[in-house]
């Protein structure tokens, strides 16, 4: 019960604000791939190539988030389709917020996330991948 755990890397570009040991042994699932799925409908392909390389830079998304993201992509593409229809589903709006505050992309989840940016726009990530 309670709040769910938040991934290690959006505490990291939060700048860890509980302070907490971070999980050191959080599996790393690799690299994400950018190019989108073959399965991704043609309505959702717009969404993919628009929100993987804003989350990729950001260093939240990682191979194994391919399916929430193809899942988001499909679902607003779908609310997109039912508002121009003139049929909101307010039901698959609740689950849209749900998935995107996963990645940290409403303004109550950016709201507590803290981006250490350079001035050239990269991210300094010397300050939590120093060698050591």
């Amino acid at each position: 019960m309670g709040d769910r755990p938040k991934p290690t890397a959006l505490k990291l570009i939060a700048g860890n604000p509980g302070k907490r040991a971070l999980n050191a042994s959080e599996p790393d699932a690799g690299e994400f791939d950018l190019d989108a799925p073959a399965e991704l409908s043609d309505a959702a392909r717009p969404h993919w190539e628009r929100l993987a390389p804003m989350l990729v830079k950001s260093g939240v998304m990682r191979a194994s988030d391919r399916d929430v993201l193809f899942t988001y992509c499909e679902a607003f593409a779908g609310f997109v389709a039912g508002t121009r229809a003139g049929k909101v589903n307010v039901s698959l709006l609740a689950q849209l917020r749900q998935l995107l505050g996963e990645f940290g992309m409403t303004p109550a989840t950016r709201s507590r996330i803290i981006a250490n940016k350079a001035p050239d726009g990269t991210e300094k990530k010397n300050r939590f991948f120093a060698a050591g």
